[in-house]
């Protein structure tokens, strides 16, 4: 595929060359660095800290009933650590030590997942290409559900706003236990299925995968009075609590009933510039609580993070004030959903939508 070319707007350039020095302002009057400050290292070694615990409780516990609920809770943890560490580190936003970052960013292998690919995908591919069709690593999807306009409409769509949310418990023991390795042998990242990857970064995804295994279901069967199947089901029950926690993350930020997915023309140009791509491709949802702003990394301040991903997640709620004022000022659209549940809601409402048989839509969405 063509490389994308976004359209000049001088509108839109003076939009963001004035939030742009509005950041910059922020941060020079409070004295502050773009990176994470202590805040962010103290609520990382809470997360990690309790993840830790929470596996170690695993290896001890007596009662089955116990030991389910310790896996959905470790499993729900798993994604926050993700959100909080490895996602700042992945955007080298954690610490102004790129050293930092890189040894940061081995908590995805740490936690199943493999680091290198999935920077390659979220950083490389996402963010260059949000919402965009065959180039966005993170939105491309599978036969079973129907998310672009375009996209051929098979008849188990008119279902997909029934069965989905019933997949998606699924999601992260796909990604871990076969995406992962597919991402590595059939590579496609931005429409470009000829990038060839380090043969160490194949060691460490084999090393990683085994530790993974061994550290969630060997160990717990050798050391715990338990039968595979029941130490197996409570891999499954993490993977429950891990799929449906990331899912709420990912699907609130980008594919609600007002997303959009402008698609380039035959030449690669896009009808629409840069900074409002990522405005119109994105939504915040539950900007005003701090709980899901901590416990999600910030994802739910997600504009603001895709127009700075070189920001830490930690300043977003000052940004996200200073976003939406600067969008007022300049007739800029601004996508929110008050509540996570609102999000969640209006997802659904989403499949629906695109669950209906009908005539294929003009590239651009708007």
């Amino acid at each position: 595929m063509k490389p994308i070319i976004f359209k000049s707007s001088q509108h839109d350039e003076q939009f963001f060359k004035e939030l742009n020095t509005r950041v910059t302002t922020y941060f020079k009057e409070n004295s502050i660095s773009r990176h994470g400050n202590v805040n962010l290292h103290i609520k990382a070694v809470i997360l990690i800290g309790l993840y830790l615990l929470t596996w170690v409780s695993i290896l001890v516990v007596e009662s089955i009933g116990m030991l389910y609920l310790l896996y959905a809770i470790l499993g729900m943890l798993t994604i926050f650590v993700a959100l909080n560490v490895a996602h700042d580190a992945a955007h080298a936003t954690f610490s102004s030590s790129s050293r930092v970052n890189n040894i940061l960013l081995y908590t995805f292998d740490f936690l199943g997942a493999s680091g290198y690919m999935w920077k390659l995908k979220h950083v490389h591919s996402h963010h260059p290409h949000v919402n965009i069709p065959n180039m966005d690593g993170d939105i491309k999807q599978s036969n079973l559900v129907r998310i672009f306009p375009n996209a051929p409409h098979l008849n188990l769509h008119k279902y997909q706003y029934l069965y989905m949310p019933l997949l998606y418990a699924f999601y992260t023991l796909v990604w871990l236990c076969l995406r992962d390795f597919k991402d590595y042998f059939y590579t496609d990242i931005s429409g470009k299925p000829d990038i060839k990857h380090p043969r160490i970064e194949y060691v460490k995804l084999i090393v990683g995968k085994l530790c993974f295994v061994g550290r969630m279901i060997v160990l717990p069967y050798m050391l715990l009075p338990f039968t595979l199947p029941q130490i197996l089901l409570g891999f499954f029950i993490f993977h429950l609590g891990a799929s449906y926690t990331v899912a709420m993350a990912l699907i609130s930020a980008h594919v609600g009933e007002h997303s959009v997915y402008p698609a380039p023309d035959d030449n690669g140009q896009m009808h629409q510039s840069w900074v409002r791509h990522q405005i119109v491709t994105t939504c915040d949802f539950a900007t005003q609580s701090s709980v899901i702003t901590h416990l999600f990394g910030g994802f739910n301040h997600h504009i603001v993070h895709h127009l700075f991903p070189k920001i830490s997640h930690i300043h977003y709620p000052a940004l996200t004030e200073i976003l939406v004022e600067t969008c007022q000022e300049y007739d800029m659209p601004y996508s929110v959903n008050p509540t996570l549940f609102d999000a969640l809601i209006s997802h659904l409402k989403f499949l629906k939508i695109r669950s209906r048989r009908g005539e294929q839509v003009p590239y651009i969405e708007m």
